[in-house]
């Protein structure tokens, strides 16, 4: 039977009972010699087994707990393992699912009283933490300048540099700031502890503080005019928000993008905080609705499916896409593509599903000669039918850009800013000239257009 021994955070910390599970062993092993838990057990009793020699072969500390795991289950009887802290929170023993445990002192008891919240963790745990929070956070063991380096850059994605910590290295409790813990003196025993700034004196924000003021600002004492909206009143915010997005991308401009993405993600807040409100659905069921589709779509990443390129892998999504909507032939198919478009983005994607379905020219050129068919009856439409025919003639524009895997709505949204950047051009040259656009004459109109157009290749 194997007993783990807290030994607490100093020598002087081991309980009445741990001393009497030391004395009722038969063998007793300490993690090893150079903690005070080999002062303690060396009061007691002189045939203690130390567990050193395996820190000097083991390549990791995986392959550490398993050696030593391995070693205290060779032996018979009752066994004692001795280790620092509390003995619950030990690496080691966490692998002994059948071990009893006499608790001691927890490392984290000098930096921080146990509350509700508070996460704690080793320092080699911590470091493998894919998503630290702004959460009250232990971190012990931290042993070296190194490691010490890795905790603080990793506590710096959820904290700002200057948020206060505590820091022990088993003697004094000392207030640092995040920035500098890599400056302490670091040992088996040292342990930190930081909560985060309250929300308004914050520097460094995650999802879920984004999360927490959209709730603050729907909330009792928040905004009139934010408590007031609803999905219908807002609706449009995305599209808009996802366009001045895509404005930025094609820009490159990663300032903007990131003020842009932010404004986007503020919409899927929005709409999350007023359906909890309105008791119509979780963010929960929102993620998991995401999360099962990407991995339902996936099933060359997540199943058995092959796919060796990146067509190969649409036309995965795009079969798994049928089957859930529980579509079967074209007409569903066009029919299920959204109004809530640009219409000319919905264009381009009805023309691309139905031409999945055979609905499709054989070649650019005979898509080409019925842009120019249409261009004819546009011309010659009255009034009543040229909307119709007008509609026709960039239907079959649509057409010979997807047959050339030109995006209709990039391209359009590309010249027409183009036309924009020339008009400003021009303007700026009448008014160096001191001229109107009045004043010119077609061909002088002509030739200043020209100009700003050879101003772009400059």
């Amino acid at each position: 039977m194997i007993t783990v021994v807290g030994m607490g955070r100093k020598a002087d910390d081991l309980t009445l009972a741990g001393a009497e599970a030391i004395r009722a062993a038969d063998v007793v092993v300490v993690k090893s010699a150079l903690t005070h838990a080999a002062e303690a057990v060396g009061k007691i009793r002189q045939d203690a087994v130390y567990c050193d020699d395996l820190y000097q072969s083991a390549q990791n500390f995986d392959q550490l707990n398993e050696q030593i795991v391995r070693r205290l289950r060779s032996y018979k009887g009752k066994v004692a393992f001795c280790v620092v802290g509390d003995g619950r929170d030990d690496t080691t023993a966490a692998m002994l699912d059948d071990a009893a445990t006499v608790c001691g002192v927890g490392l984290q008891t000098a930096v921080m009283p146990q509350r509700a919240g508070t996460r704690i963790y080793t320092a080699a745990e911590f470091c493998e933490e894919k998503y630290p929070l702004p959460l009250p956070t232990v971190i012990k063991s931290i042993d070296d300048k190194y490691t010490a380096s890795a905790v603080q850059l990793k506590l710096s994605e959820a904290f700002d540099y200057d948020t206060p910590m505590l820091f022990c290295n088993g003697g004094k409790v000392k207030n640092i700031t995040l920035g500098e813990l890599c400056k302490q003196r670091f040992g088996y025993a040292a342990t930190a502890a930081i909560s985060p700034k309250p929300l308004t004196e914050r520097t460094v924000f995650g999802y879920y503080d984004a999360a927490e003021v959209l709730s603050v600002l729907r909330g009792e004492n928040g905004c009139p005019w934010d408590r007031e909206q609803t999905h219908e009143s807002i609706a449009k915010n995305a599209v808009e928000e996802a366009y001045e997005l895509v404005n930025a991308l094609q820009k490159q401009d990663n300032d903007n993008v990131v003020e842009e993405l932010g404004d986007l993600l503020m919409q899927v807040l929005f709409h999350l905080e007023i359906a909890a409100d309105n008791g119509e659905f979780t963010p929960s069921a929102v993620y998991t609705a995401l999360c099962r589709k990407l991995i339902d779509r996936h099933p060359h990443v997540f199943g058995e499916v092959k796919a060796s390129t990146a067509e190969d892998s649409l036309d995965v999504w795009n079969a798994q896409k049928l089957k859930e909507h529980k579509i079967k032939g074209v007409a569903q198919n066009v029919l299920d593509v959204p109004f809530g478009m640009s219409s000319l983005m919905r264009c381009q994607k009805v023309q691309s599903r139905a031409s999945k379905g055979g609905y499709d020219f054989a070649d650019v050129k005979d898509a080409a000669d019925k842009v120019a068919e249409e261009l004819r009856e546009f011309l010659a439409a009255d009034e009543a039918h040229r909307q119709m025919e007008g509609g026709d003639l960039l239907f079959a524009v649509v057409n010979v850009l997807r047959l050339c895997h030109t995006d209709s709505e990039t391209a359009l949204a590309l010249s027409t800013q183009k036309f924009c950047d020339r008009v400003v051009k021009v303007e700026k040259l009448l008014a160096e000239r001191g001229s109107k656009l009045t004043d010119l004459s077609q061909q002088q109109f002509d030739q200043l257009w020209e100009e700003a157009k050879r101003s772009e290749q400059a």
